[in-house]
This record gives C-alpha cells, structure tokens and sequence, in this order.
C-alpha cells in the first residue's frame, strides 16, 4: 500500500476482502428481503370479503400513488393516521360523486393540497405509509367512518367545516363527508 507504513499479510488482506463481501451481501439480502415484502404486498391483490370496503384490486403503481399521498398529507401522524388518507383517497374512488380511479382522484384540481402545492411529488413514502397501506389492503382495516375530506384540525371556519359533516378527529385531521 503505497504512502502507508502497514502492510497486509495476504491472508489478512483475503481475510479483510471476505468481512468486505459478507457485509454487501448482508446488506443486499436486507434490500431485497424489504423490496419483496412491498411487492408482495402492493402487487398481489386481495379480494375483500367485507361488505363495508369496496374492491382492494389496485396494481403496484396505486399503491405507490396511496403511499406517496400518505406520505405528502400525513408524514407527521402516526400509521392509522396516514391509513385515514388512503382510506379517505379510496372511499372517493368508490363513490360515484368523484374519479373512479385512484390517480384520478389523487390528481383531481383542488382537492388535495399536497398534490396541488407540489410537495406530492417531492417526497417518497416511507416504511410507515406501506405499512398503512398494508392495514387498509391486506388487514381490511376501516376506521374511516366513510369520510370523503379532510383537513388540517383548526378552530377557525372552513369550507370543510362549514360545508361538510364532521365525522371525527385523529391526530391533526378531521375527517368529513357530504351532508345528506
């Protein structure tokens, strides 16, 4: 080793090339083991047996799309929090007074703030959006009261909060739907 007063016997040097290979190979092995788990759970899709919850049939692309709006909207709420944002995304889907697809209603002019200010499309989903995404898509969980909004919890007056019906407030949300 030129410029240095150590040198490597060559079974230390092979000794220190394969500590070298075994820590890559252990990190890649993570990757992938983590790669998998998100493909399993974002490609495959599960059929609902539940009444409440409309299809869970989306491709890899939406469940990047729900994740990446968890993500833009909750970032700082806990994993039921971010899950309320999925839900709140797919219950519009479901519904026949918005988009029928996911990108449809994440894309829609006005209706979600992170998407119209740019910062959907700044950040990436962490490992808490996908296991939100994982509570909504393989657990069936549903906490969402079937809200259809929401907002940032303030108490001044809203469209939000003069337009629509409350429904609950988690976290620093509260969720809405249309009055009947």
């Amino acid at each position: 080793m030129e410029g240095s007063d150590t040198w490597l016997t060559q079974e230390e040097y092979e000794q220190m090339c394969k500590e070298r290979d075994a820590y890559r190979a252990a990190e890649q092995a993570e990757e992938q083991s983590y790669y998998n788990a998100i493909l399993q759970s974002t490609e495959t899709p599960v059929p609902t047996t539940t009444a409440a919850i409309g299809s869970l049939d989306w491709d890899a692309d939406d469940s990047y799309r729900l994740a990446k709006i968890a993500m833009a909207e909750a970032e700082g709420e806990d994993t039921e929090g971010k899950a309320l944002v999925i839900l709140v995304v797919l219950n519009r889907v479901w519904s026949d007074e918005f988009p029928d697809t996911i990108e449809g209603v994440i894309t829609e002019d006005t209706q979600f703030t992170a998407y119209g200010n740019g910062r959907y499309d700044r950040v990436e989903p962490d490992t808490d959006c996908y296991r939100a995404l994982e509570m909504v898509q393989v657990e069936h969980w549903d906490e969402s009261q079937g809200a259809t909004y929401f907002e940032r919890t303030t108490d001044e007056a809203t469209w939000h909060n003069t337009t629509l019906k409350k429904l609950f407030t988690h976290g620093n949300h509260t969720f809405y739907t249309e009055r009947k």
